[in-house]
């Protein structure tokens, strides 16, 4: 059986006169070059075709699908390196056009969860922040635990006097001589965006309060992303802004891995009302299972052997942290 080079990725498929093209009728777009191929003497070396998967993310544009980030994801959650390989493989098998990105994190953490179910916790980070919901509530008292894990003392939902007027502020934060007035803006859907009015009225409000105080500074912060004209703006103006994945490889995914405060939604053991009625009642992070008493267990529905298993694995999820 002839070999193809390791260097095509099994995201691709290839054919050539004596590979016939009917294996790859459900991928598209082709682009064509010739490959080194080893070949037996008697066989010239022939064109390859190399196929991208075209996959739709969740706001419907389409994009390319990269074996190579699926595994950086993997790898960011702890997942061992054979496991990685099992599960890309997996999902590559699977792929055809218009599979969205949603089905290939379905598909992934399901694998996930039969081989590394502390792996498919860190995995979901950011489904389990969507999950918060659906108010925006839960996401600043969560943010605001996060702040405090920095040595900030925070108040939710504190009216701030400014120079003008009284404001409402979504967490309001000191530590020393530093104070924050943070807008905490909440999306429960990936495709869910903060725009560049929400980045003017902060900035607007912020004038207002460093009018009366000048050590106030505002901040801006969402469980997604933010718009271009946001970031833009923001960098104007030098508003503190925080994003999943902004500023890069410093955003809100970051702090959170840091300081290993994931919410307590990432576990999939857990059922949805009881979820539910913990974050209603203020009980945000995951770590806080493991001070949880029998009772309180039972108070909000979780059955012994769950709440067992659900204890040892929020005790052992913390035994990686970035460095």
């Amino acid at each position: 059986m002839l070999a193809l080079p390791s260097e095509i990725s099994s995201s691709y498929a290839y054919m050539s006169p004596i590979f016939p093209q009917s294996s790859a009728t459900h991928l598209i777009q082709m682009r064509k070059s010739y490959y080194p191929l080893t070949l037996p003497p008697f066989i010239p070396p022939f064109p390859v075709y190399y196929i991208r998967m075209i996959i739709k993310k969740s706001d419907g544009a389409e994009q390319e699908f990269q074996a190579e980030k699926l595994t950086r994801a993997l790898t960011r959650a702890k997942v061992p390196e054979t496991a990685t390989k099992e599960i890309v493989f997996e999902i590559e098998k699977l792929l055809r056009p218009g599979t969205t990105t949603h089905n290939i994190y379905e598909r992934a953490l399901h694998l996930l969860e039969a081989r590394d179910p502390l792996g498919a916790a860190r995995f979901t980070l950011k489904h389990a922040m969507m999950e918060l919901g659906p108010t925006g509530f839960p996401f600043e008292q969560y943010f605001a635990r996060l702040m405090e894990a920095y040595g900030w003392k925070t108040q939710v939902g504190a009216t701030v006097s400014g120079k003008c007027v009284k404001h409402e502020v979504d967490v309001y934060a000191e530590r020393g001589e530093e104070k924050r007035e943070v807008e905490a803006k909440y999306h429960n859907q990936s495709s869910g965006r903060t725009d560049v009015k929400v980045a003017l009225y902060v900035h607007a409000r912020h004038l207002d309060l460093s009018g009366k105080d000048p050590s106030v500074r505002g901040v801006l912060v969402t469980n997604t992303e933010f718009t271009s004209e946001a970031i833009a703006y923001g960098e104007c103006v030098e508003m503190k802004m925080k994003a999943w994945n902004y500023p890069r490889d410093r955003g809100l995914a970051y702090y959170i891995e840091s300081k290993c405060l994931y919410p307590i939604t990432v576990f999939s053991s857990l059922p949805k009302d009881s979820a539910r009625a913990l974050v209603q009642d203020g009980r945000v992070l995951a770590s806080e299972l493991i001070s949880l008493t029998d009772d309180a267990a039972a108070h909000y529905k979780i059955s012994e052997k769950v709440f067992e298993t659900l204890k040892e694995q929020a005790s052992a999820l913390c035994e990686h942290r970035l460095e």
